[in-house]
């Protein structure tokens, strides 16, 4: 994690110096992109324990918070970048992170290795709580499929059009925007996208406490991350860019003219755009199985279909990165 913002600042050096090594340029974006691989990974291995103690559970939502480390420095980075501290966002970036680690290890010595995340009172407390948790989840899923519908498969749909060029993205933008920024649509979105955070983050807190699959840590890490890029998003979008009548077209998006590699700045974002479009996907993925599932489908076949689903945002992440990066047909 402390490493995230230097291994970005790596991969700008080398990919723009005159003498600068290619292969070395990749590699540190490799690494950078192995942060979030990193934190999936350990809260995979944290989540196979069917009662987790306090201190496991812990760590492994300290691990789910890992996997956000690209949308979290976009943000802070934003957010540094409107209190007009300049050039600091690696000092910050770990004085926080070193501030968070310190914090869960001395909440991990104040507790017993030995004691449950859940006790028998907090057991019982939860099957009551159960009957309410599948109502938030089904209008979850409802709202997240009005917001799919109005406005999330338009806006991909429109980034993949960026491979036919500039002009073909931007004269799709500025009908797409017709719909949803409608006065009336645009704060009904705004609100569906605050009630997906904040009742995924209610969904997510009990979630965690179980054990887990590895579609289940995926759906847990994919939520967490687009909680933290929805709000680094929409603060980029309505707060910077907005209020500074900032115009946030496809140039804005990709940092023209300079480019996503072309700038130190916007080198977080490669990493921040392509997972989060691997992890809005991989999180409809992930949904697709548990309503498979409610539905009477065999966990086999309801796994195969969330794999498809899953090759699908793989390549619908490759896709967008690449148009973002100046790949056109």
């Amino acid at each position: 994690m402390l490493a995230y913002p230097h291994l970005l600042a790596a991969f700008y050096q080398r990919f723009n110096a005159q003498d600068g090594s290619p292969v070395l340029a990749v590699l540190a974006m490799a690494s950078a992109f192995a942060v979030t691989a990193l934190g999936f990974a350990f809260a995979w291995r944290l989540g196979h324990a069917p009662r987790p103690t306090a201190r496991s559970l812990t760590a492994r939502r300290f691990a789910y918070l890992t996997v956000a480390a690209p949308p979290l420095f976009t943000f802070m980075g934003v957010l540094l970048y409107l209190m007009k501290i300049e050039g600091a966002d690696a000092a910050v970036w770990t004085g926080l992170w070193t501030a968070a680690a310190a914090w869960v290890a001395m909440l991990q010595l104040t507790r017993r290795s030995d004691v449950d995340a859940v006790d028998e009172a907090g057991a019982a407390a939860g099957m009551q709580a159960t009957r309410g948790l599948a109502a938030l989840r089904v209008t979850h899923g409802i709202s997240a499929a009005a917001l799919i519908v109005v406005f999330l498969a338009p806006h991909l749909f429109n980034h993949l059009v960026a491979w036919l060029g500039d002009q073909a993205h931007q004269s799709l933008m500025l009908q797409l925007r017709k719909l949803y920024r409608h006065a009336w649509i645009e704060p009904a979105l705004l609100l569906a996208m605050a009630f997906q955070l904040l009742s995924g983050l209610a969904l997510w807190l009990p979630k965690t406490r179980r054990k887990a699959n590895l579609f289940d840590v995926l759906q847990l890490a994919s939520g967490i991350y687009l909680t933290f890029f929805i709000a680094s998003h929409v603060n980029s979008v309505f707060v910077l860019a907005r209020h500074f009548g900032v115009d946030t077209n496809w140039a804005w998006a990709v940092s023209a003219p300079a480019g996503l590699t072309g700038d130190a700045w916007s080198v977080r974002l490669i990493p921040h755009y392509a997972i989060a479009v691997f992890m809005l996907l991989g999180h409809l993925a992930c949904g697709l199985r548990v309503v498979l599932l409610g539905h009477g489908v065999s966990d086999a076949r309801a796994g195969r279909w969330a794999w498809i689903a899953l090759a699908a945002a793989t390549i619908v992440a490759i896709a967008i990165s690449s148009a973002m990066l100046g790949a056109r047909l």
